[in-house]
């Protein structure tokens, strides 16, 4: 073929190609277009269904002290009714509560970094003194106090 053969015939192709390679064009636009539609659909879904276990808060570790128990007569029955004094050690304020049925108390919020003092009466009587420290890294802690027989 000569350069003037090889011309006309790019010259009469030319446009058939052109054509051809829109066609193409277009139909790819579309399938990309339905994949694009199609991956952004699985991603908002995705997003929807999944939210909730990625927005989940972890739980946070304690940040205060607990400190619950029991108040008890000789025979290791909870006394109703008995008074509980929770003392800071560290800044001197005193607390107290009742007990309630069974002889349950508890006291929360307390600070990690404060030592306490608890002490029971009940009619009287004194429990020992128990003391909770702030090196002790428990978060939850039981403490019993035990009231002696009345003295006759």
């Amino acid at each position: 073929m000569t350069k003037k053969r090889l011309g006309d015939c790019t010259q009469q192709c030319l446009p058939f190609l052109k054509a051809l390679i829109s066609h193409r064009c277009r139909e790819l636009s579309e399938v990309l277009g339905r994949v694009c539609v199609v991956t952004l659909a699985v991603a908002f879904l995705g997003a929807t269904w999944g939210a909730p276990s990625l927005m989940a808060k972890k739980k946070k570790p304690p940040t205060t002290k607990t400190v619950r128990g029991q108040v008890l007569d000789a025979s290791d029955d909870g006394i109703a009714g008995a008074a509980v004094e929770m003392t800071n050690l560290t800044t001197g304020k005193k607390t107290a509560i009742y007990t309630g049925s069974g002889g349950h108390f508890t006291f929360t919020g307390l600070k990690t970094f404060d030592d306490y003092q608890f002490r029971a009466t009940y009619k009287g009587q004194v429990s020992e003194t128990r003391k909770v420290s702030s090196w002790d890294t428990r978060m939850r802690m039981v403490v019993n106090l035990h009231i002696p027989p009345p003295k006759d």
